[in-house]
């Protein structure tokens, strides 16, 4: 007997996609602690998309979908490209560079902003018609996030840096490619599309991985903090791959409006690792606004 025995169908596709939620929430912890240790944005960024893209072709190679009826559309080309745009370019290097300069659990409370952006893309890029108060709710949910990110920086303008405006890039275009993957989930199977957006957009992140990394410093490392490696490749085929796997799993199983519900753990999650294994300090303002964007986030899905 084994775990599916003992649950509902619905039970377990919950059980899955927290799973993947669980994963997802360890992105800006692991992400920050590797800077902290000396690997810079496009490092992280670029070494993600090579590894999981290259674990992409094998598992295509596995499922035979490289042969000539199995292949993507031409007309969904496209719409792959926008997806690697967000998913596999945008949203890990624009944390990575966030994480430089911004605790990971703040990161997380802005990070909560993605359901957002994801909705409101869903609306733009398909036939969607979102009502009046869905728009409200979500243009008040972004004035939110801007205001927690101002009063975590004492309330001043001019202490908004690189960092801020990387999260807010992350948010936006990581909506972008979750949006456009979910458009082309209707149709084709979740694992199909993170794995075919990784393939696609790897021509581009081999070489620009290649460039961007420095193997000597990798080796140095490697040598001094091997742990550190270990965190490298599980953000690299976790986050951007297996994550993403138990995450659509789950929603199949279980529903997509409900499971995807789940998701709202993801910025406590984040805080809870990034106290634990950062040692950051959980601040009263922190709590506040997060249950407060959690809140706007709910709203939205009503709406």
């Amino acid at each position: 007997m084994n775990i599916k025995d003992y649950l509902t169908r619905e039970n377990y596709g919950f059980l899955l996609g927290f799973i993947g939620v669980v994963i997802f929430s360890l992105t800006l912890p692991i992400t920050r602690h590797l800077t902290q240790v000396g690997f810079t944005s496009l490092e992280i960024g670029f070494g993600r998309g090579f590894l999981a893209g290259t674990a992409s072709i094998f598992i295509l190679l596995f499922k035979g979908q490289f042969r000539s009826g199995n292949l993507p559309n031409t007309s969904d080309i496209s719409k792959f490209m926008i997806t690697a745009v967000g998913v596999v370019f945008a949203f890990p290097i624009l944390t990575a560079v966030a994480m430089q300069t911004i605790p990971a659990g703040n990161g997380g409370i802005v990070v909560a902003a993605v359901p957002l952006a994801t909705a409101i893309f869903a609306g733009l890029l398909s036939e969607e018609n979102p009502s009046i108060r869905f728009w409200v709710i979500a243009v008040a949910g972004f004035i939110t996030v801007i205001v927690f990110r101002l009063l975590a920086n004492d309330l001043s303008v001019a202490n908004v840096g690189l960092g801020d405006f990387a999260l807010f890039g992350a948010v936006i275009l990581g909506g972008l490619g979750y949006a456009q993957g979910g458009i082309l989930g209707k149709r084709i199977s979740g694992w199909k599309v993170i794995c075919w957006a990784l393939v696609i957009s790897f021509p581009l992140v081999a070489p620009l991985t290649l460039l961007s990394f420095d193997f000597t410093h990798l080796f140095q490392v490697a040598h001094h903090a091997f742990l550190s490696i270990l965190l490298f490749a599980f953000l690299c085929l976790f986050n951007n791959l297996i994550g993403i796997f138990f995450f659509f799993e789950g929603l199949g199983m279980g529903g997509v409006a409900r499971v995807s519900q789940i998701d709202l753990f993801r910025p406590f999650l984040t805080f809870f690792f990034s106290v634990v294994f950062l040692g950051e300090q959980m601040e009263v303002i922190s709590v506040f606004f997060l249950f407060l964007i959690i809140a706007v986030v709910y709203l939205s899905k009503k709406a």
